[in-house]
């Protein structure tokens, strides 16, 4: 039974990585936010709560609750999920929380307690040629079977929701939807000559990607379109593809795609962007542009926001949903659309400054406190 007089959560944040490769990308960036919403709303929303949290042994972040260390090389997908499958149900077994969140897709087969379970997105089904194989097998039995099991599943999206209901024949009753959170609002930094060490590799003029190099970003329609757009106007831009390299021979394409149109002073690959470079890469950058196929929530979208960059998004469910009016939208299925809006970028900075503003209003509905606050009402819901 539960101890409403001292409730003990769990959450397992074994996917937070501080490392400089895709494992430090967009889930550990949902978990280090969600992690630090839930420490900022506590002594308000839910004081009395003693929380517990799984990481991965190299793992030591700020925050205010009780450290569990994994002890296994949990950065090793295998050893990661036999950790989750064998010795986290055991341990589970033995402290008996009130209730259990699995923060990334998956609880353990055996989880004996009530339990909750985020699920990010379903790329693994909906876009199935674009995630490894054997991560799509694991996943598709995994993140279903528990979805299925727990006693609530959270959505990071409205579109993700609907994606569960649909492939994984859970209730809707069952699903609730807790965004991502937003980090602080800071101003981004004005044109001047003072540039941190990371911005000094970058060109002045650019369109901007950020997130790991991978099949469903679409980034190889995305230098197809800005070749062409450049051709057509002259326009005297570059393209940033900023982050860690991905799987599935991606890296290799793109880099023969850039070669091919002869596009080697105009695009630019800076890899792995460190925390201490985001502030300098959003603020320097004209736009931020999305043309992925498929999202579960869209962080690059919502950092883009909070900035105040102009975004320019391929209009798919989940980037509509958190840009709303806040972002200019095109079709991936010809450039017409990009090109429009990048002519009126060039021709027109002031729509931009708008577009922008208009983003960073809207960006402010996911604040911390707000996420926070949604979170530890439905813990509380299972008191």
């Amino acid at each position: 039974m539960p101890s409403p007089d001292c409730p003990r959560l769990e959450l397992n944040a074994s996917l937070l990585s501080s490392r400089p490769d895709a494992s430090g990308a967009g889930i550990s960036t949902y978990v280090a936010r969600t992690l630090r919403a839930l420490a900022e709303t506590q002594a308000d929303c839910a004081p009395a709560w003693q929380v517990q949290v799984w990481l991965n042994r190299s793992e030591h972040p700020d925050l205010p609750f009780q450290r569990r260390a994994t002890h296994w090389h949990v950065s090793r997908p295998i050893a990661r999920i036999m950790w989750e499958q064998t010795a986290l149900p055991l341990a589970l077994c033995v402290h008996r929380p009130d209730l259990f969140h699995g923060m990334v897709n998956v609880l353990p087969v055996a989880c004996p307690t009530p339990s909750l379970v985020t699920v990010m997105d379903l790329s693994f089904l909906r876009t199935r040629a674009t995630v490894p194989g054997p991560r799509r097998r694991y996943l598709q039995i995994l993140c279903g079977r528990s979805a299925r099991r727990a006693s609530r599943v959270l959505a990071i999206s409205r579109a993700t929701a609907a994606d569960v209901h649909r492939y994984f024949e859970v209730p809707s009753s069952r699903i609730e939807v807790v965004p991502v959170p937003a980090e602080a609002q800071v101003e981004a930094p004005a044109d001047s000559p003072d540039k941190s060490d990371y911005s000094r590799s970058l060109p002045d003029n650019y369109l901007l990607h950020l997130g790991t190099l991978e099949p469903r970003k679409n980034l190889g329609w995305l230098i197809e379109a800005f070749a062409a757009w450049l051709e057509r106007t002259g326009a005297d831009w570059h393209l940033v593809l900023a982050g860690a390299p991905g799987w599935g021979g991606e890296p290799e394409r793109l880099a023969a795609a850039v070669r091919r149109l002869d596009l080697a002073e105009r695009v630019w690959f800076p890899g792995w962007v460190p925390p201490s470079g985001m502030r300098d890469l959003y603020g320097r950058a004209r736009a931020v542009v999305l043309p992925s196929l498929l999202e579960g929530f869209g962080i690059p979208l919502l950092d883009a926001m909070t900035y105040g960059v102009p975004v320019l998004c391929h209009d798919i469910p989940s980037l509509r949903e958190l840009a709303a009016d806040s972002a200019a939208w095109f079709s991936v299925e010809d450039f017409d659309g990009l090109h429009r809006y990048l002519t009126r970028l060039d021709r027109d900075p002031d729509w931009g400054v708008e577009l922008g503003r208009t983003g960073r209003a809207r960006a402010a509905e996911f604040s911390p406190r707000r996420v926070g606050s949604l979170l530890w009402e439905q813990y509380a819901s299972f008191l």
